[in-house]
């Protein structure tokens, strides 16, 4: 009896091998030109970032508006840029990235009631840029944390703790050179 599960056993393992190997590389998975013309779609990094920095913009004036006594300021600890990572495989990293914007932060923490407050312009701005959410990440007592997402996987942060704090981390974009190229760098990484 043995001896008859054995076959049965080996078809289920290479079956389930075949279904993982064949979803993990998906159709166009590591073809570096179709990563490159999704990406070709949307806007480069330099348009992409003036856009999320105009709704930065915005959000800051609400926030400055509604809650002066906060004291928001600009904090350039988290700008930076790095590759696009796993996502888009064979990417040449010069030709894409990801930024951290500045951030805005104000000392000290939104007390209850004027989180819920505050998060009311911060969702209708977030969702005239075409952001998604919120999705709650963190919800206590003075504590709270929401996020809201873009088609291009940017995503905007807002939350209260010991301090106020409003991020964006960009998705992936091409380098405006490498929008114009229309070609992937000859040289990819793997």
């Amino acid at each position: 009896m043995a001896e008859a599960r054995k076959p049965r056993l080996l078809v289920a393992i290479v079956a389930c091998y075949l279904f993982v190997v064949g979803c993990s590389a998906g159709p166009g998975r590591n073809n570096v030109n179709e990563v490159y013309q999704q990406l070709r779609q949307r806007p480069d990094i330099g348009q992409a970032v003036a856009r999320y920095e105009e709704m930065l913009s915005k959000l800051y004036e609400r926030l400055a508006a509604d809650f002066p006594a906060m004291g928001w300021q600009r904090s350039k600890d988290r700008a930076g840029a790095s590759a696009c990572g796993f996502d888009f495989p064979g990417l040449n990293t010069a030709d894409g990235e990801k930024r951290g914007l500045e951030a805005w932060e104000a000392k000290g923490n939104l007390p209850d009631p004027e989180w819920k407050r505050a998060l009311v312009p911060v969702g209708e701005i977030a969702k005239g840029y075409g952001f998604e959410g919120p999705a709650t990440i963190v919800d206590r007592p003075g504590d709270h944390k929401v996020i809201f997402k873009d088609g291009y996987a940017a995503e905007l942060s807002f939350g209260t703790a010991v301090n106020t704090l409003l991020t964006l981390d960009t998705g992936c974009h091409l380098t405006a050179e490498a929008h114009r190229r229309g070609t992937p760098a000859a040289t990819s990484t793997p």
